[in-house]
């Protein structure tokens, strides 16, 4: 992929909560008749973490509902289109070259839409082609994560930023 063909940057305040969304694709993947899509195996949360059990959980329901208002369907038992990931800097900024996959997508070919890392507070969503297991479509809700959020806050930010992103990639 071709960096200025990958990185298409979408700027907008959405839902009125200010949630900036960029968007990167690879102008190869064939993700518009995508329909089916499933979740990548990962590790549970760890016992005990609270603040990022329920990040997961709120997340997971925010985009299980998104996809399905938007004519998405989840498979569990079936070959899905896609595989959906996230990763959330909820304190920390992340490196791109850490979202590295093993089907490819070298590292020095992401650009983490600002040059650099994405910044703390970022969530971001990756959509795998369930054929290659390449990174196809990547969405970045910006400023979600705040440290003097009150759950309630937390909860309507992810939201927001889920519909944002998921609003991007209907779009496609």
């Amino acid at each position: 992929m071709k960096r200025a063909a990958l990185l298409a940057i979408v700027a907008a305040a959405v839902l009125g909560c200010g949630v900036r969304v960029a968007v990167e694709t690879d102008p190869a993947a064939r993700h518009t008749a995508w329909k089916d899509w499933s979740w990548l195996g990962r590790p549970p949360v760890a016992r005990g973490d609270t603040e990022y059990a329920a990040i997961d959980e709120r997340v997971h329901k925010a985009f299980e509902r998104e996809m399905k208002t938007r004519g998405f369907r989840r498979v569990d038992h079936e070959r899905p289109d896609f595989i959906v990931t996230y990763y959330a800097a909820v304190s920390k900024p992340i490196d791109p070259k850490q979202l590295d996959y093993a089907a490819g997508n070298p590292a020095s070919e992401r650009s983490g839409l600002n040059g650099g890392v994405y910044e703390q507070g970022t969530l971001i969503v990756d959509l795998l082609d369930a054929k290659t297991g390449r990174l196809a479509w990547r969405g970045a809700g910006r400023h979600v994560f705040q440290a003097e959020q009150t759950p309630q806050e937390r909860s309507e930010r992810i939201d927001a930023a889920v519909a944002a992103v998921v609003g991007e990639f209907a779009q496609r």
